[in-house]
């Protein structure tokens, strides 16, 4: 083939920041980047948070192409901000960005939503302050206890406030990313795969205890994690008193570890299908009340169904005895 012919293929890889609907390429070096952030972090070309032309002007008031205003006075204390900030540097107020009843952009702070009127609702973060720092480890002070810890783990190992490791922001167990610099703060459950936020002791999905450190999956009565060896406290979750491994209740608040029946408090034994004191059926797997007609238990859907030994018909988990040739059941 003559060279003059020949076609060069050449690889173009994905860049999954300009691929969303809140990100483009930078208008002078196409790197992928934020709308809401204004600026390219490779090259430092400011460009406009609504419509992404670029600003060569950079004391402009406003977009010479859109006529967004590119400043709003925050609703909170006054203080100048860029109007895609995700939140105010001087007093921590958190804007909304995504409608959360249409999901349009939200640039400066409306009170309501320009597309739809929901009424959007603000609020105050604060973060954890920087301790120490030397190359690849930080240390931050937690904001709640004053403990110290690495920024990477997400969340204080006294308290469990949860901190975004990239930016520090304070962040809830429901978030699993960071509202502030979108830096995503969460790993997948070992047992159900669903996202479980950094420092969290449970999946929420399925409640597997977890490490907070590591994010394996522990027992119930561990005290140390076999993976990393944080040293794991079990905890009331009722009152959040300390516990040993072997109580029964709760010394502080008196909550009773012991399963019971959720009918009559008669204390039940792992496995059984119904109640001794009241014959309420229950899930033989985690003790919640069932009905006969019930499939599958609506706590932890353990199927419920089970087999006659002696004529093979159906009956239900608690049933004492079989419906159809009368045997009965242990």
């Amino acid at each position: 083939m003559d060279e003059s012919s020949q076609t060069e293929l050449i690889l173009i890889r994905s860049d999954p920041v300009a691929e969303g609907p809140d990100s483009l390429r930078c208008p002078a070096c196409g790197t992928g980047v934020s709308y809401n952030d204004g600026i390219c972090s490779a090259c430092g070309q400011v460009f406009c948070p609504g419509c992404g032309s670029p600003l060569d002007d950079e004391e402009a008031e406003a977009c010479p192409n859109c006529g967004l205003g590119l400043s709003f006075a925050c609703p909170g204390c006054g203080f100048p901000v860029a109007a895609g900030a995700r939140l105010c540097p001087e007093c921590g107020l958190l804007f909304v960005r995504r409608c959360p009843a249409c999901q349009s952009r939200i640039l400066d702070a409306p009170e309501t939503c320009p597309e739809c009127g929901q009424a959007l609702e603000f609020e105050r973060r604060t973060s954890a302050t920087i301790f120490a720092a030397e190359p690849g480890l930080v240390l931050l002070r937690c904001p709640v206890c004053t403990a110290k810890y690495a920024s990477e783990m997400g969340a204080c190992p006294e308290c469990g406030q949860r901190a975004c490791p990239q930016c520090y922001l304070l962040l809830g167990d429901d978030e699993v990313e960071c509202p502030h610099c979108g830096f995503r703060a969460a790993r997948p459950c070992p047992a159900c795969g669903g996202d479980v936020g950094l420092g969290l002791p449970e999946c929420p999905a399925c409640h597997q205890a977890l490490c907070p450190a590591c994010g394996v999956a522990v027992a119930e009565d561990d005290t140390v994690c076999p993976n990393c060896g944080t040293e794991l406290e079990l905890v009331c979750p009722q009152c959040g008193a300390g516990l040993s491994p072997e109580a029964d209740h709760c010394p502080a608040c008196g909550l009773s570890f012991v399963p019971q029946c959720p009918a009559c408090g008669t204390e039940w034994e792992p496995g059984q299908g119904h109640c001794s004191a009241c014959d309420q059926l229950l899930c033989p797997e985690c003790a919640a009340a069932v009905e006969e007609t019930d499939e599958a238990c609506p706590a932890c859907g353990v199927e419920l169904l089970l087999f006659c030994t002696n004529c093979g018909a159906e009956v239900s988990a608690g049933a004492p005895a079989c419906p159809n040739c009368g045997e009965a059941f242990d």
